[in-house]
């Protein structure tokens, strides 16, 4: 198989990053360039054990997500790096490594924790930089695994010229002793380990060159006289609405946008209706854009605030109509020259993730959400446009809009005619934050196919150095330390031999941890123009690592195996040592078989190949107690 999957569109390019390497990635783009497409491609296409959270629940909602709070199950609060006493911490901050080795997860969220190959982060523009180092403390806490994110691959996907992370100023006060600005870039875990930063660049929802080119000016911080003046042509404060054009107006405050509904509903003449929501299940996150207490009238204006699924696709996100009428609960929207609507209720869907019995992460429905999709739309905020297409939309550029929103708004419409601006737009309002500024550096399209090859060659030396993990075993003795009975029986002698293990295990994964940073540092310097020398390092560790698991794990476990069970608390346990053999038994055979991974020269063409035959996690191989009888040997490791 040849390396094809570096070729074709950026698109094309991102999913063999996904699918053929453990390349962390920010995934970037204009407003209306297909992120979401393309994150519903990965979906669709990946092999990866994968999860898709978002900052909000309205992000998440519209990414078919979690929350990151909820699926991480974290408390209230901001966080604070480092090594601080928890009497110098400032009211409303939780230290990160304190609140880390308090976490207790139940043994399922865990063991999802532990299948987890590819997290999904949407929106990542929203989430603060102390939030993705929890999530990083978190990851190689309880993966036992002290690469960036515990070794889970990271799909960060957002655009940092729309919503900012909102951070209040006594939070920030506190929080840039650690971090230089409050966005995700500034990360403690990014700044070391930094993201491959991918931009698609072809915009869908614009089509008009002009429009396009203002919006590209306004990004970079870079209007020139002539563009502001085209698009202040737009501005027209005497703009009265009427029955065919009644434009939405974005607005940044979430009450102004409620009072001008709000007055805009009491206006009309007419009996109000009231539609509940219908919640069932578990839907804890009721912060999405349906109503839970929808109220209209006729002639109301309402947007649709979902896409259309039926055949026929008559509206879509940010769509507006007009209640036409309202009779025995059936409620007809109108929209110009088209045919009426008879609006139904639609779902939104709350999940959770778990994993199955072979081990596959599923995404679980547990609760449910019926509601009419649409909402009143005389007046909507910025952060609730996001997603959103609108035909006509009026902007008053000076009322409050912070830097960089002033493109959002705009962006949402699709073409300059469609806009109508209650306030001149100035330089001033146009500011995007300098630290985006400074941090975009979007790999290009023609250097990435290099990259990918180098990507490839990283994550086939991680496949093959993932059999040397020894989680497993430390694991395996974790569960039978914390069964009940056991712990609960005066058992002095097995909770020695417990402790002798668990201390020769973690003796173990501290060499195994040096041993793959030392042949990581060969490939680094040379790539695999030193296979051999690759292949070599690694026949020393599986024979060392055969001898000294043998010698402190198998045998003294084999050992207590043999000794002929008293009561039922000794039977239990020779049957969890039992188990547990099998669980060191597979590691030893694991190691021998990664050990023969590199024998054969490796061509880039065959990259590819490698990789599909060899990425899903082996869970034994033939040959387990040859893996133990390996001749002793040395391993110069340092």
């Amino acid at each position: 198989m040849s390396n094809a999957a570096s070729s074709g569109s950026v698109s094309d390019k991102v999913l063999a990053f996904i699918e053929y390497t453990n390349q962390n990635i920010f995934l970037t783009g204009k407003a209306g360039t297909g992120k979401t497409t393309l994150l519903k491609r990965i979906r669709e296409n990946s092999s990866k054990k994968m999860a898709v959270i978002a900052p909000t629940g309205v992000a998440a909602m519209n990414a078919k997500g979690t929350t990151i709070n909820s699926f991480f199950q974290l408390p209230p609060g901001s966080f604070f790096p480092g090594d601080i006493s928890l009497e110098n911490l400032q009211a409303g901050f939780l230290s990160i490594q304190s609140m880390v080795s308090d976490l207790s997860y139940t043994k399922d969220k865990l063991n999802l924790f532990n299948e987890l190959e590819l997290l999904v982060i949407d929106e990542v523009s929203m989430v603060r930089c102390d939030l993705l180092d929890v999530i990083d403390a978190i990851l190689r806490a309880v993966r036992k695994n002290q690469s960036p994110f515990g070794g889970v691959q990271l799909l960060l996907i957002g655009d940092l010229y729309q919503l900012p992370p909102v951070t209040k100023r006594e939070d920030w006060s506190f929080l840039n002793r650690a971090y230089p600005s409050p966005y995700f870039f500034d990360a403690q875990v990014i700044r070391r380990s930094p993201l491959l930063q991918v931009e698609l660049t072809t915009v869908y929802r614009q089509t008009e060159t002009d429009f396009i080119n203002i919006l590209n000016d306004i990004r970079n911080n870079d209007i020139q006289a002539d563009s502001l003046a085209l698009l202040n042509q737009r501005y027209n404060p005497q703009f009265s609405a009427s029955d065919e054009l009644n434009p939405i107006i974005i607005t940044s405050h979430n009450a102004e946008a409620n009072s001008i509904n709000q007055q805009k509903l009491d206006e009309l003449s007419g009996t109000e209706y009231t539609f509940e929501a219908e919640v069932n299940g578990d839907f804890k996150d009721l912060s999405l854009q349906a109503e839970q207490t929808l109220k209209l009238k006729e002639g109301a204006q309402i947007m649709f605030i979902k896409n259309d699924t039926g055949e026929d696709r008559r509206f879509y996100n940010g769509k507006i109509g007009k209640v036409k009428s309202v009779a025995n609960g059936d409620i007809y929207i109108s929209f110009p020259q088209e045919e009426d609507l008879l609006l139904e209720k639609t779902s939104w869907a709350s999940f959770e993730y778990k994993t199955d019995p072979e081990q596959e992460i599923v995404q679980q429905q547990v609760g449910e959400f019926l509601q009419y999709p649409i909402k009143l739309a005389w007046a909507v905020t910025i952060h609730k446009s996001q997603g959103l297409t609108f035909d006509h939309a009026i902007i008053d550029a000076g009322k409050s809009f912070v830097a960089g929103q002033v493109y959002v708004a705009l962006s949402r419409v699709r073409t300059l005619g469609g806009l109508i601006l209650k306030s001149k737009i100035s330089t001033e309002s146009l500011r995007s934050n300098v630290e985006v500024i400074n941090y975009m550096k979007p790999v290009k399209a023609e250097e990435m196919d290099s990259l990918l090859i180098t990507a490839q060659e990283k994550f086939i030396l991680k496949l093959i150095l993932d059999h040397f993990a020894l989680n497993s075993i430390l694991s395996g003795l974790d569960n039978i330390a914390s069964n009940t009975e056991i712990a609960k029986a005066h058992l002095p002698e097995f909770k020695a031999l417990l402790a002798q293990l668990n201390k020769a295990i973690n003796e173990l994964m501290l060499l195994s941890d040096r041993f793959q940073k030392q042949v990581k540092q060969l490939h680094h310097k040379d790539g695999f123009g030193v296979q051999s020398v690759l292949q070599e390092r690694i026949e020393s560790a599986l024979t060392y690592f055969t001898r000294e698991i043998t010698m402190q794990l198998l045998n003294n476990v084999n050992k207590n195996i043999r000794i002929k069970p008293k009561n039922k608390i000794q039977q239990q346990i020779q049957h969890l040592l039992i188990k547990y053999r099998q669980v060191i038994e597979n590691r030893l055979a694991l190691m021998q078989f990664a050990a023969g991974l590199l024998k054969e020269p490796l061509k880039k063409e065959h990259y590819l190949e490698w990789i599909n035959r060899h990425k899903i996690k082996t869970s034994t191989k033939s040959g387990g107690s040859s893996a133990a009888t390996q001749q002793p040997g040395s391993l110069q490791l340092f």
